[in-house]
Protein backbone atom coordinates (compact mmCIF):
# COMPACT_ATOMS: atom_id res chain seq x y z
CA UNK A 1 0.00 0.00 0.00
CA UNK A 2 1.21 3.71 -0.80
CA UNK A 3 0.41 6.49 1.11
CA UNK A 4 -2.99 7.18 0.08
CA UNK A 5 -3.74 3.24 0.80
CA UNK A 6 -3.53 2.14 -3.40
CA UNK A 7 -2.32 -1.12 -3.38
CA UNK A 8 1.37 -0.99 -4.58
CA UNK A 9 3.07 -3.93 -6.54
CA UNK A 10 6.68 -5.21 -5.37
CA UNK A 11 9.49 -4.53 -8.07
CA UNK A 12 8.77 -7.10 -11.41
CA UNK A 13 4.98 -7.40 -9.85
CA UNK A 14 6.56 -10.59 -8.23
CA UNK A 15 4.77 -12.51 -5.35
CA UNK A 16 6.57 -13.21 -2.02
CA UNK A 17 5.58 -16.43 -0.45
CA UNK A 18 7.79 -17.32 2.90
CA UNK A 19 7.55 -19.82 5.76
CA UNK A 20 7.43 -18.77 8.98
CA UNK A 21 8.63 -20.08 12.42
CA UNK A 22 5.75 -22.02 14.19
CA UNK A 23 6.35 -19.64 17.19
CA UNK A 24 4.97 -16.77 15.02
CA UNK A 25 2.78 -18.43 13.29
CA UNK A 26 0.93 -19.15 17.02
CA UNK A 27 1.37 -15.40 17.94
CA UNK A 28 -0.11 -14.23 14.49
CA UNK A 29 -3.46 -16.39 15.17
CA UNK A 30 -4.29 -15.29 18.81
CA UNK A 31 -3.62 -11.94 17.31
CA UNK A 32 -5.89 -12.65 14.75
CA UNK A 33 -8.84 -13.70 17.17
CA UNK A 34 -7.81 -10.64 18.92
CA UNK A 35 -8.62 -8.41 16.17
CA UNK A 36 -11.70 -9.91 15.71
CA UNK A 37 -13.02 -8.50 18.96
CA UNK A 38 -11.17 -5.27 18.78
CA UNK A 39 -12.82 -4.85 15.05
CA UNK A 40 -16.53 -5.30 16.41
CA UNK A 41 -16.14 -2.81 18.95
CA UNK A 42 -16.58 -0.44 15.15
CA UNK A 43 -18.83 -2.71 13.67
CA UNK A 44 -16.44 -4.37 11.35
CA UNK A 45 -16.93 -7.80 10.80
CA UNK A 46 -13.09 -9.77 9.89
CA UNK A 47 -13.24 -11.40 6.81
CA UNK A 48 -11.15 -13.19 4.40
CA UNK A 49 -9.17 -10.41 3.41
CA UNK A 50 -8.65 -8.52 6.54
CA UNK A 51 -5.19 -7.85 6.96
CA UNK A 52 -2.99 -8.50 9.59
CA UNK A 53 -1.48 -5.02 10.87
CA UNK A 54 -3.73 -1.83 10.71
CA UNK A 55 -4.40 1.19 12.11
CA UNK A 56 -6.54 4.24 12.44
CA UNK A 57 -5.41 6.90 9.78
CA UNK A 58 -5.09 10.52 10.50
CA UNK A 59 -9.19 11.12 8.90
CA UNK A 60 -9.93 8.19 12.01
CA UNK A 61 -10.80 5.67 9.18
CA UNK A 62 -10.43 2.26 11.72
CA UNK A 63 -8.42 -0.52 9.52
CA UNK A 64 -6.53 1.50 7.03
CA UNK A 65 -3.83 -1.22 5.64
CA UNK A 66 -0.08 -0.41 6.41
CA UNK A 67 2.01 1.25 4.09
CA UNK A 68 5.93 1.64 4.12
CA UNK A 69 5.88 5.35 5.53
CA UNK A 70 3.50 4.76 8.60
CA UNK A 71 5.64 1.78 9.34
CA UNK A 72 8.91 4.21 9.02
CA UNK A 73 6.89 6.76 11.16
CA UNK A 74 6.66 4.35 13.75
CA UNK A 75 10.31 3.20 13.58
CA UNK A 76 11.59 6.76 14.29
CA UNK A 77 9.27 7.32 17.43
CA UNK A 78 10.49 3.86 18.48
CA UNK A 79 13.79 5.28 18.07
CA UNK A 80 13.42 8.37 19.62
CA UNK A 81 11.54 6.64 22.73
CA UNK A 82 14.88 4.29 23.05
CA UNK A 83 18.00 5.55 22.56
CA UNK A 84 20.12 2.74 23.16
CA UNK A 85 18.42 0.71 20.13
CA UNK A 86 19.80 0.71 16.83
CA UNK A 87 17.53 2.86 14.21
CA UNK A 88 15.95 0.23 11.61
CA UNK A 89 13.70 0.73 8.16
CA UNK A 90 11.92 -2.02 6.91
CA UNK A 91 14.79 -1.94 4.18
CA UNK A 92 17.70 -2.05 6.67
CA UNK A 93 15.52 -5.05 8.20
CA UNK A 94 15.33 -6.77 4.57
CA UNK A 95 19.07 -6.76 4.79
CA UNK A 96 19.49 -7.58 8.18
CA UNK A 97 17.22 -10.80 7.31
CA UNK A 98 19.58 -11.69 4.40
CA UNK A 99 22.33 -11.61 6.30
CA UNK A 100 21.19 -13.49 8.77
CA UNK A 101 20.05 -16.55 6.29
CA UNK A 102 23.35 -16.03 4.60
CA UNK A 103 25.06 -16.65 8.31
CA UNK A 104 23.14 -19.68 8.56
CA UNK A 105 23.85 -21.79 5.45
CA UNK A 106 21.11 -20.49 3.48
CA UNK A 107 22.34 -20.91 -0.15
CA UNK A 108 22.46 -17.27 -2.06
CA UNK A 109 19.79 -18.93 -4.47
CA UNK A 110 17.46 -19.69 -2.26
CA UNK A 111 17.86 -15.97 -0.51
CA UNK A 112 17.45 -14.34 -3.69
CA UNK A 113 14.42 -16.42 -4.70
CA UNK A 114 12.74 -14.95 -1.13
CA UNK A 115 13.93 -11.84 -1.71
CA UNK A 116 12.15 -11.79 -5.34
CA UNK A 117 15.48 -10.87 -7.17
CA UNK A 118 16.08 -11.61 -10.53
CA UNK A 119 19.46 -12.54 -10.15
CA UNK A 120 22.08 -13.41 -7.41
CA UNK A 121 24.84 -10.38 -8.03
CA UNK A 122 21.51 -8.09 -6.30
CA UNK A 123 21.41 -10.61 -3.27
CA UNK A 124 25.03 -10.56 -2.65
CA UNK A 125 24.95 -6.75 -2.05
CA UNK A 126 22.26 -7.34 0.67
CA UNK A 127 24.33 -10.32 2.34
CA UNK A 128 27.53 -8.20 1.64
CA UNK A 129 26.56 -4.85 3.63
CA UNK A 130 27.24 -3.15 6.83
CA UNK A 131 23.33 -1.38 6.64
CA UNK A 132 21.80 -4.15 8.66
CA UNK A 133 20.76 -4.18 12.45
CA UNK A 134 23.01 -5.99 14.89
CA UNK A 135 22.37 -9.42 15.90
CA UNK A 136 21.66 -8.16 19.58
CA UNK A 137 18.73 -5.97 18.73
CA UNK A 138 17.07 -8.91 16.87
CA UNK A 139 18.50 -11.42 19.32
CA UNK A 140 16.01 -8.87 21.73
CA UNK A 141 13.02 -8.39 19.91
CA UNK A 142 12.49 -12.02 19.19
CA UNK A 143 12.77 -12.36 22.98
CA UNK A 144 9.99 -9.91 23.38
CA UNK A 145 8.02 -11.76 20.74
CA UNK A 146 7.70 -14.63 23.44
CA UNK A 147 6.80 -12.56 26.71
Amino acid sequence: MDKYKNAKSTKGNKKTTFHIPNELAELLKSWKKQQKVELAKFGIIQSDEQYVFTYIDMKSNVNSPLHADYLNNKMKSVKRRHKELTHATPQKLRHTGATLAKQAGTSLEAISEALTHSDTLTTKTYVNTSNVVPMAVGEIAYRNLKK
